[in-house]
């Protein structure tokens, strides 16, 4: 894990985008963390975000976000 100033990012950006293949880099601004870098193949939750949108499944159902809780626990392992 890394901390880095929104400035020292902007100054160094291809430095911390080949960091943050291998861990996540919080991204500060006035001492406050602002956003994160972070490689989805390292990332459970990007992983199956990108999962289930790629499923064809009816966007127009009721019951859409219980299908797709579903589909996440049946497929994916955290």
């Amino acid at each position: 894990m890394c901390y880095v100033t929104a400035t020292e990012l902007k100054n160094n950006l291809s430095h911390y985008l080949e960091l943050s293949k291998k861990e996540d880099v919080f991204i500060t601004k006035n001492n406050k963390v602002i956003s994160v870098l972070s490689n989805p193949t390292n990332n459970a939750t990007l992983e199956a975000i990108m999962y289930v949108e790629s499923l064809d499944i009816p966007k127009d159902l009721p019951s859409n976000d219980k299908l797709l809780e579903e589909e996440i626990m049946k497929r994916c392992t955290f």
